[in-house]
């Protein structure tokens, strides 16, 4: 199989894989703290992904130079306890259908910080495919209002949007550095492995407390959800770093962009309790998508 597509294939299995985590943790964080939630998935889908790590890639492991260790907990720290933390709580805020849509500025974020630092100048096709993100985020942000909620209630959305945003764009440096660390340092499965082991020991830090109390006073049930939702992720980001390491790079952002989509989608089926949707909601996740998917093809 070519490796585009397997790119392909592992971009869509990330996409699908992030979209189920998102439904997994909304449902979770009903009964789990966001922070105890997020740990639950961090630590799963460490062990997964590190485990698949030791088994197919062993030599290169004990081969890793000093340096990559502190790239793996630059890249730890800031997707775990800070961009997946501030995911998650902006999930718990305003719902997966809405706060998904947000990753479509992930790449608009890269663009920023390839301009600012890499010299890079985008062409007429990115250009076209920035304001198309924004314009369709806008529409996403609008449908806070069409339920009509008191002033307190919309402070709490607009919090929610901020946070989704800002986990927007630490993932997008992360992204930026583990484009770095994946092109000589560490193979993908490696990279990502123990970026979330060390991020995850960092969380667990700062939230040693909360993970011992629900252990001891959460039922079982509430624990496993945010569990399975670690495996979807950890499924997720080792697909995404596996497709990241094949050329071209550039097939993998349009598919994994799909991910919102598929958030709604499955919103649409197990969320129905929890968050509403509208047609304003699907039209603006829609054309960020399609922003991204136009950025991606002059990338």
């Amino acid at each position: 199989m070519s490796d585009t597509n397997l790119a392909l294939i592992f971009a869509f299995i990330a996409a699908t894989g992030f979209a189920g985590a998102a439904i997994l943790i909304r449902i979770g964080v009903e009964h789990v703290s966001v922070a105890t939630a997020t740990f639950y998935t961090v630590l799963v889908g460490a062990a997964l992904v590190l485990g698949a790590a030791l088994v197919i890639n062993w030599p290169e492991v004990k081969a890793l130079p000093p340096v990559a260790f502190a790239w793996f907990a630059l890249m730890g720290a800031m997707a775990y306890p800070v961009a997946r933390l501030v995911s998650n709580k902006a999930i718990s805020l305003i719902g997966a259908a809405r706060a998904t849509p947000m990753s479509a500025l992930q790449p608009v974020f890269a663009l920023a910080l390839g301009i600012s630092f890499l010299g890079e100048r985008p062409n007429m096709l990115v250009s076209l495919g920035t304001p198309l993100v924004v314009a369709g985020l806008l529409l996403v942000f609008l449908t806070a209002s069409n339920n009509g909620t008191v002033n307190r209630a919309m402070s709490v959305k607009n919090l929610g949007y901020f946070l989704a945003v800002a986990g927007a764009a630490t993932f997008a440096t992360r992204d930026v550095i583990s484009r770095h660390v994946l092109t000589g340092i560490s193979p993908p499965l490696v990279a990502a492995g123990f970026a979330l082991l060390i991020g995850g020991a960092m969380l667990l830090v700062i939230i040693h407390r909360q993970v011992l109390n629900s252990i001891r006073d959460l039922p079982p049930k509430y624990i496993a959800i945010c569990c399975v939702a670690g495996i979807f992720q950890g499924i997720a980001i080792g697909s995404l770093f596996l497709a990241l390491s094949r050329p071209p790079v550039r097939v993998v952002s349009p598919i994994n962009a799909s991910s919102p989509l598929i958030t709604l989608a499955l919103a649409h089926i197990f969320l129905r309790r929890l968050e509403s949707l509208n047609w304003t909601l699907v039209l603006g996740t829609l054309i960020s998508v399609g922003g991204v998917v136009l950025g991606a093809e002059g990338g």
